[in-house]
């Protein structure tokens, strides 16, 4: 009797708590979004949860949760569960276990950190809110907090196996495998705007992308490079209201290639002035390339050493004060690829319909135009207009690509890419068309090279019998004779000129004289380097003159298969 009496009393009782439970579901889980979204709200974020239900253990699962701040920044989570660690005050108050099923993060710029399903134990004190990885083996810490208008989000790692946690993403493509990682990340925003972050780390394993076309992953990305150890130094000021950049400490090392620097923009976008210092001890480029995916492992393709200090008003590109210095070593045995390139040979180019055409390199071609047949103003009017320090550079000249990207910052568009005649001979020879920092890095390697190993006289004959002046024109021979019905030793100055003109944007130019005649935009792009070639006194006064006022007489003739 005593035995059914105390079945029945656990039974009346385990009822009693099961109605209990189910009466006080709805009011419990109606609390927790309540208190969810009021927590977001202390750190400046709005929060949306898509449903939130209480277990028989006590435990919240909410669905699709969303933390936003004022569109800067984008937290959502598929799926969370939340299990008190001793009672559901714990739960409510201080402390809790946080499983996520899967998180991701937008950013600025099309930037994506996605993570992977994860345990962390998640405490708050006042306006911290404390997350600490469960998983075992590694110390990885994310703190967020807000204090007197200012949001500061801290990270703490200590042999952190980020890889296999975070993905890193731009525009939906993967941009960096985090290998593993020790240091320290803060990032705050204070009441007026202004951003500071600090980092110091390094990763072991760190791979990264080339942010250049290619098919290593999905449709319109590219694999990662080659792993390799890596350490950051940074600390970075960005304070929009005063129109100012600073970094006064940079400093990283990866992928055979060392770099200190800091920089400084002031003035807003009204009037900017840079100041920028760049110091690279060495760099290899085999490593440097295989790093972001680009060159075969192997490879021995030189190292560098340079400086780079940058100062003026970026408005003004031709103000800028740029002091430079770029030592090349070259490799024992230059790639068989350049070596060729000394002798005769066939090239293959990639034309703009995504097709190929074939020159033959050499005396056997009846369009070939020896550096020797090349009128010497011609020479002189091509280097004024495409590489003026081409004699002085070995390959690259640091100077022009800080007013080359200043130039295009004014304009706000692409506008004059820096490139040198070896950078031009280097893409035309050996890269595709596209434009990315990838292509520009495996460019300047290969013009170094090319500098080194054919000298600058060989390099104006090869980029003068393959560059491109118009639809399927290449080469200078070509050229004279569809323009002007002449041979290149019979050009005038302006229709040298004309032909200089041409080189920066051969196809687009073309509607410039579709009927025959010179736009006044073309007209005063070859008066600019008429008057140049008169500054330098290669055209006397009278011979520039005579060239400004000489018709171009242009013929258009049909080009040869």
């Amino acid at each position: 009797m005593r035995r059914a009496a105390g079945v029945l009393a656990v039974g009346l009782a385990a009822g009693g708590l099961a109605a209990a439970f189910l009466l006080l579901r709805p009011a419990v889980e109606q609390a927790a979004q309540a208190w969810i979204e009021r927590e977001a709200q202390k750190l400046g974020l709005s929060a949306t949860v898509a449903g939130v239900r209480l277990t028989p253990r006590l435990s919240l699962q909410l669905e699709e949760v969303l933390l936003e701040d004022a569109g800067r920044l984008r937290l959502r989570m598929q799926g969370v569960t939340v299990a008190p660690r001793l009672s559901l005050a714990g739960l409510l108050g201080r402390a809790a276990r946080v499983e996520v099923s899967g998180a991701s993060a937008d950013l600025p710029a099309g930037l994506r950190l996605e993570l992977r399903p994860s345990g962390w134990l998640v405490e708050r004190q006042a306006r911290t809110l404390r997350a600490s990885s469960l998983q075992t083996g590694e110390r990885l810490q994310i703190e967020l907090s807000r204090s007197a208008g200012a949001l500061q989000v801290q990270v703490h790692a200590a042999g952190a196996r980020l890889s296999e946690r975070l993905g890193v993403l731009v525009h939906g493509c993967p941009v960096a495998s985090l290998g593993t990682a020790d240091g320290d990340l803060a990032v705050s925003r204070d009441g007026d705007g202004a951003i500071r972050v600090t980092a110091r780390g390094r990763s072991r394993a760190l791979a990264v992308a080339s942010f250049g076309s290619g098919t290593g992953g999905a449709e319109g990305c590219v694999a990662l490079g080659a792993p390799t150890d890596a350490e950051l130094e940074t600390e970075v000021l960005v304070s929009p209201e005063a129109g100012r950049l600073r970094a006064d400490t940079l400093r990283v090392v990866a992928g055979g290639a060392a770099a200190a620097g800091r920089v400084a923009i002031e003035g807003g976008t009204a009037a900017p002035r840079l100041d920028l210092a760049l110091e690279v001890p060495r760099v290899e480029f085999a490593r440097l390339l295989a790093t972001a995916g680009l060159a075969p492992s192997g490879a021995d393709l030189g190292s560098a050493s340079l400086s780079l200090h940058v100062s003026g008003p970026l408005l003004e590109p031709q103000a800028l004060q740029v002091e430079q210095r770029l030592d090349f070593q070259p490799p024992p045995q230059p790639p068989a690829a350049i070596e060729r390139l000394k002798q005769p040979f066939l090239c293959r180019l990639a034309t703009p319909d995504d097709g190929t055409v074939e020159i033959q390199v050499g005396p056997e071609s009846p369009d070939f135009v020896p550096l020797a047949e090349v009128p010497p103003l011609f020479v002189r009017a091509l280097l004024l207009g495409e590489d003026a320090a081409f004699y002085a550079h070995h390959g690259v000249d640091l100077a022009e690509l800080p007013v080359a990207l200043a130039t295009d910052f004014a304009r706000g568009s692409y506008a004059r890419g820096g490139s040198t005649i070896p950078q031009q001979l280097a893409k035309n020879l050996f890269l595709s068309r596209e434009k990315s920092l990838g292509r520009k890095l495996q460019e300047a390697s290969l013009a170094l090279l090319l500098d080194a190993t054919l000298g600058k006289a060989r390099q104006l004959e090869i980029y003068l019998n393959v560059i491109e002046w118009g639809p399927g024109i290449y080469g200078l021979r070509k050229a004279a004779r569809h323009y002007f019905g002449r041979e290149p030793r019979e050009l005038t100055p302006k229709q040298m000129a004309f032909l200089v003109s041409l080189i920066p944007a051969p196809i687009k130019y073309q509607r410039s004289f579709a009927d025959g005649v010179p736009s006044p935009f073309l007209e005063g792009l070859m008066a600019t380097l008429l008057a140049k070639l008169e500054s330098v006194g290669a055209l006397g006064q009278a011979e520039y003159e005579a060239a400004l006022a000489e018709p171009l007489d242009l013929r258009l003739e049909a080009i040869s298969p």
